[in-house]
């Protein structure tokens, strides 16, 4: 059966709500699943205890723990917006993640891969959090052949909703400002923000 993760690490922004709203949104656009949350608070789904207390972002890494998954995996950051099937970002095989739209590589606000595929978290060590930006950068190089989404399966609000909801788009990703969250009712991301809220 496919996992949809997410992951929430205390100290930020991200609270157990965007947990469960997120996991509304997945139930709604997903096949059958067993949606996680690798967090060090309570979540309001299955929780898979963080272990290491690296900080923010790059709590991400250890999505890639062994022993945790079976089968297909599917990740997805907490403000990220699922709109449509869920299918076309789960298939296949191997790691494949969306392209970042702004530098060169892959963003880790959306990835899928194979359980087992340890490597991202075996190779890992602490001092890498110095030398490097973030979890993304450490993905990337790891694996700077990375496989991507064809464009427009997760675009970022940025750069590609300024006309509204893209045609064919599975998620919309939110980095930076604004997050989904702050939108009004009456723009189309407040209305699909609103969908499924407890």
């Amino acid at each position: 059966m496919l996992t949809i993760a997410c992951v929430l690490r205390s100290g930020g922004i991200y609270t157990a709500e965007w947990v469960d709203r997120l996991a509304r949104k997945v139930a709604r656009h997903a096949p059958a699943h067993r949606f996680v949350c690798l967090s060090d608070m309570d979540a309001p789904c299955e929780r898979i205890p963080l272990v290491h207390g690296w900080p923010g972002w790059w709590a991400k890494i250890e999505l890639f723990r062994p022993g945790m998954f079976e089968g297909r995996v599917l990740y997805l950051d907490l403000d990220v917006l699922p709109v449509a099937p869920l299918e076309p970002l789960a298939d296949g095989q191997g790691m494949i993640a969306m392209k970042d739209s702004r530098f060169p590589g892959v963003n880790s606000s959306v990835m899928a891969w194979d359980a087992g595929d340890t490597e991202i978290y075996d190779r890992f060590r602490p001092e890498t959090m110095a030398r490097l930006r973030s979890d993304q950068d450490w993905i990337n190089e790891m694996r700077p052949d990375l496989a991507t989404y064809p464009p427009g399966l997760a675009p970022s609000y940025k750069d590609h909703c300024a006309y509204g909801l893209p045609p064919g788009a599975s998620v919309i990703v939110f980095h930076g400002k604004p997050k989904p969250d702050s939108f009004p009712a009456t723009h189309w991301v407040g209305r699909r923000w609103a969908e499924d809220a407890a």
